[in-house]
């Protein structure tokens, strides 16, 4: 009775119980309880959130058609005041190559921020092939009703060659972290640095966790050139080090320039929030170079059991205009980094020349978040993975984009 008492009128618990008598009459025990829970699902109601039974099919997308990405996305539950169990997803913006914006996402009946519109919907979720009702909320029109959390760490290629780019790279770190920092968004910053460690049996040169955009200020305004991702700092910098010299992060190459090691280490060693989108930028002007071990080779977030949408999005900035032959476990492309975890990828010139940070991709993507909120999930708070998939198709037909993955209900933990 619990979950009626939320939701239904004094009137609407009086039919309710009607129902449940002549139900009773013709069932079994174990019949009724099954029919009955079911019922009681299908009336339960969220303020602002669509019901199950407002829920249309979602379009048919087949992978040859996708004409863009899903980021991976992370899916927490909390329950509000009446004690019911809301889903809600969080991922980073969708770009509409067609009209060269990012694509305002609607919901079930044309909920978009609480509100009904007159817009198509174009965003679907379901959850273990049944369609769930829901509510989109969009940053870009939400005037800060609802606050989107993001972890960014910046993964520093601090090799030699480097060297041209260091500088100014920390230059426009600093100044596009403190702009993400004022535009609304509840942001941490983070950083690693790796390909030239003076430390022992480790390609991890250093790092800061994740804080505020002044102590990330301050970390990369302690040296110069490639010098300013070298050494740990922060509360728990001894902690840091002593992963980073465990013998668990070294690629066994004389060619450190590994970005996969620096991805994993932060991945493995520091404090993200739950229910935070998780997103790296990887700067670096050399392929990926695992040193022949497939731990630290690109094709390792390909694999939904070694990587789920939950662990983060990687966006790459790549400044190198050559060419490669790359080579599976020794030169990797490292924009496959971004190309598996539904990021996205921006070329520049060695010095910066040619774009600013401001210019990147993820700052639109970060700008143009969105939450999805769904419920009735009582059934699926069982420890047991689920699956969810989200569909995207714009009105249009021009942005076709579909992303499956596993949600373990209440835990901040999702594989693909």
């Amino acid at each position: 009775m619990k979950l009626y008492k939320a939701f239904l009128s004094t009137s609407c618990i009086l039919g309710t119980g009607i129902m449940m008598l002549s139900l009773n009459s013709c069932l079994s025990d174990g019949e009724e309880s099954f029919i009955l829970e079911d019922y009681v699902k299908e009336i339960i109601r969220v303020v602002g959130i669509p019901g199950d039974d407002q829920a249309q099919n979602s379009p048919e997308v087949s992978y040859d058609e996708v004409t863009t990405t899903i980021s991976n996305p992370t899916c927490t539950v909390e329950q509000n005041e009446d004690g019911t169990n809301v889903a809600s997803i969080n991922l980073t913006g969708i770009w509409n190559d067609s009209n060269n914006d990012w694509l305002s996402l609607v919901g079930t009946d044309g909920n978009v921020n609480g509100n009904s519109t007159k817009r198509a919907q174009n965003v679907w979720v379901d959850v273990d092939d049944t369609p769930k009702g829901i509510d989109v909320y969009n940053t870009s029109e939400g005037e800060g009703q609802r606050i989107v959390m993001a972890d960014l760490v910046f993964l520093v290629d601090n090799s030699g060659s480097m060297s041209e780019e260091a500088d100014g790279l920390a230059t426009q770190v600093i100044s596009w972290s403190e702009k993400l920092a004022a535009s609304g968004l509840d942001i941490r910053f983070g950083c690693v640095g790796y390909g030239d460690s003076r430390f022992s049996n480790t390609s991890i040169g250093g790092g800061l966790n994740l804080t505020t955009v002044s102590f990330l200020k301050e970390y990369l305004d302690r040296s110069s050139g490639t010098y300013r991702t070298q050494g740990f700092e922060g509360p728990d910098a001894y902690t840091l080090l002593s992963a980073a010299e465990s013998g668990n992060y070294n690629n066994g190459s004389c060619y450190n320039e590994c970005g996969m090691v620096a991805l994993r280490f932060a991945d493995q060693q520091y404090n993200f929030r739950k229910g935070a989108n998780r997103i790296y930028v990887n700067f670096t002007d050399e392929p990926n170079q695992p040193g022949g071990k497939e731990s630290w080779s690109v094709e390792f977030l390909n694999n939904s059991l070694n990587w789920n949408p939950a662990q983060g999005t990687v966006h790459t900035v790549w400044s190198e205009s050559g060419s490669y032959s790359w080579r599976t476990l020794w030169e990797e492309d490292p924009k496959k980094m971004s190309e598996y975890t539904g990021g996205t990828s921006k070329d520049v010139d060695r010095y910066f020349r040619n774009a600013t940070l401001d210019d990147l991709p993820v700052t639109g993507a970060m700008q143009n978040s969105y939450i999805i909120r769904f419920t009735n999930i009582e059934d699926k708070m069982d420890g047991l993975p689920h699956n969810v998939k989200i569909t995207v198709v714009s009105e249009d037909k021009a942005v076709k984009a579909v992303k499956s993955f596993n949600v373990i209900f209440g835990e901040n933990n999702a594989e693909e």
